[in-house]
């Protein structure tokens, strides 16, 4: 696993804010800007998303129009990207603490 933390190619500041942007039939674009200069520091679009700590109504808004599939399958995607997400953070973590990069 490489993990990696952003920080500004401009300043160098590692502080920046995720503004998030969803839009009908387009990806979930998240912009990550700068706090210190201000400037943009990555753009990603998302094909799967997962706010941790937020309901279940986030989660189907994020993934857009899933009036196809069933409740129970939505719940499962839920449930699973939910596991994952904590899983996959952890081992982030663990990956920059061996590394000496974490806060």
């Amino acid at each position: 696993m490489e993990v990696h933390r952003q920080h500004c190619q401009n300043c160098g500041s590692m502080d920046a804010h995720n503004i998030i942007v969803r839009e009908p039939g387009e990806p979930t674009t998240i912009f990550v800007r700068c706090m210190q200069c201000h400037t943009l520091v990555a753009r990603y679009q998302l094909r799967d998303y997962l706010h941790h700590g937020k309901d279940i109504e986030s989660f189907i808004r994020s993934h857009g129009a899933l009036s196809r599939e069933s409740a129970r399958d939505i719940l499962r995607a839920f449930e699973e990207a939910s596991e994952k997400s904590q899983k996959d953070f952890q081992r982030a973590l663990a990956a920059l603490h061996e590394e000496g990069k974490e806060a």
